[in-house]
C-alpha cells in the first residue's frame, strides 16, 4: 500500500499562466526552486538542485495536456522519492497537487516534512501566478 500528498490552492490566475509556470524553466524557477534545468517537454528530464540536498532531485515529465494537466515521475535518487509521481490539475480558480507512491516505509515525520515544503512551494506558485513576481520557496 502506498500513501499520497493532496494539496489544493485557490488562485486568481487564468489556466494559461499556471501552465507556463509548470511547464518552463523559467516559471519552475520562479516559484519552486532556482536551480533547475533540462527539458520541460513531454518524457524529457528536469532537475532540481537544493542547497541542502546532496544531489538533485530527478522528475521524467510524464504528461502534459494544456491548460489542465502536468505530471511528472520520479526515479530518485531522494530516499523514498522513487517510484513517485507528481500531478498538478489545473481548474478554474484552484490548483491540485497531488504526490503518490509513497512508500509506508517512509517515517510519518519525514513524510510530514515533505508535505509542509509542498505546501510551501503551492503557496510560491500561487504568488508568482498572480503577480508574476518570481520568489522561490526554496533554493
Amino acid at each position: 500500500m502506498t500513501r499520497s500528498i493532496i494539496l489544493s490552492v485557490e488562485t486568481d490566475a487564468d489556466k494559461d499562466t499556471i501552465y507556463r509556470a509548470l511547464t518552463t524553466i523559467d516559471g519552475l524557477a520562479s516559484f519552486w526552486t532556482p536551480a533547475v534545468d533540462g527539458n520541460p517537454d513531454l518524457g524529457g528530464t528536469l532537475r532540481f538542485g537544493f542547497a541542502a540536498a546532496p544531489v538533485e532531485l530527478e522528475m521524467t515529465v510524464a504528461e502534459l495536456t494544456p491548460s489542465d494537466t502536468v505530471a511528472w515521475d520520479c526515479a530518485g535518487p531522494w530516499p523514498y522519492w522513487g517510484g513517485t509521481h507528481v500531478e498538478w490539475t489545473i481548474g478554474d480558480g484552484m490548483v491540485t497537487f497531488i504526490q503518490d507512491g509513497w512508500s509506508e516505509d517512509q517515517p510519518e515525520t519525514e513524510f510530514g516534512v515533505v508535505a509542509y515544503t509542498w505546501a510551501m512551494v503551492l503557496t510560491a506558485l500561487t504568488a508568482h501566478v498572480e503577480t508574476g513576481d518570481a520568489a522561490p520557496a526554496l533554493s
